[in-house]
């Protein structure tokens, strides 16, 4: 999501057994799949493209499917960015959770009015092979005094026995933050609530089956880069581990990591080069929890994919997606 100025000022199968049988899941992927948009220069920049590795190697991507995107909101603005994609704990459905934001028709220069009379929902789309979506679904969640809900994001909570469901917020009158909500399907929600606070903005949140560790990683800190935060637990609590990440970067935006399907002590980090046009840049490190996150040596992007999500996928997806 592109971090204004203005924005800049502001911010100052069971659920025990999930992560265990994630894991697993682990060893069996053999490929990555990859969603995304590609900016807001094109009238169909801002919906959704699905492509996936060549030969479980993250640096070569092959779309999915014919030129344009895979999924098309129709509803909200019309407009989705900043994908992310979680696999259901049993491995049986997918879904996609995308800001609701359409920014081609004026661009960025329009003020504060995306972060203060943004829309309260985010577009859901779901999918049981990853080929076939179902039409975006738009899901109120923000509370009224919401100026927007960007960077959507989702985790399996198994503590909760549901997935936790993260965004950004403005709320009108008390500042930036997390916000989560908990549901079991994507069409209900719980309230929603403030979950962390002085976090920044484009969190999102992984699990480290090795280490049983949660790692938040999010647009904060020095030099408008990326910090990484760690906790035992969804609920906290969180220790900031190192900010700045991104180094030799202008500015960084929408990270996503994932863990390497052939070696999982290593972990790759894309972070979003906007300020320079030049999408996503890959970063890397092989001890997670110390977050020494360094420029890869060993993988290069073919193309400027903006902020989204990677999710490792077996031999049968793979060969099914083409």
């Amino acid at each position: 999501m592109k971090f204004s100025s203005v924005v800049l000022g502001a911010l100052l199968g069971t659920a025990t057994a999930a992560p265990a049988a994630l894991g697993k899941r682990q060893q069996e992927f053999t490929d990555y799949l990859f969603v995304y948009f590609t900016g807001e220069g094109t009238e169909n920049g801002e919906q959704i493209y699905i492509s996936v590795s060549n030969n479980n190697d993250p640096s070569s991507w092959t779309k999915v499917g014919p030129a344009g995107p895979n999924a098309v909101s129709t509803v909200g603005t019309t407009g989705v960015r900043d994908p992310s994609i979680i696999r259901s704990p049993d491995g049986s459905k997918f879904y996609i959770v995308a800001t609701d934001l359409w920014v081609y028709p004026r661009g960025w220069n329009v003020g504060d009015d995306y972060t203060t009379n943004g829309s309260k929902g985010l577009v859901v789309f779901e999918s049981e092979d990853l080929l076939n979506w179902s039409e975006g679904a738009l899901r109120m969640v923000s509370p009224e005094n919401a100026g927007m809900t960007w960077a959507p994001d989702a985790i399996w909570d198994p503590s909760r026995e549901q997935y936790l469901v993260h965004w950004t917020s403005n709320l009108i009158g008390e500042g930036w933050f997390i916000m989560r909500s908990f549901t079991s399907d994507f069409v209900t929600f719980s309230t929603a609530e403030k979950w962390l606070t002085g976090a920044g903005m484009d969190t999102t949140v992984k699990y480290d089956a090795g280490s049983d560790t949660y790692i938040r990683i999010s647009k904060n800190g020095a030099g408008e880069l990326i910090e990484q935060a760690n906790a035992p637990t969804l609920d906290g609590p969180w220790t900031v581990i190192r900010d700045g990440i991104g180094e030799g970067l202008p500015a960084g935006e929408g990270p996503l990591a994932f863990q390497d399907n052939s070696d999982p002590s290593v972990w790759h980090l894309f972070i979003d080069d906007y300020t320079r046009g030049r999408g996503y840049q890959p970063f890397e490190t092989n001890d997670i929890l110390s977050a020494t996150w360094s420029a890869s040596g060993s993988i290069t992007l073919d193309q400027p994919y903006r902020h989204g999500y990677v999710i490792g996928i077996t031999a049968e997806e793979r060969a099914r997606l083409g």
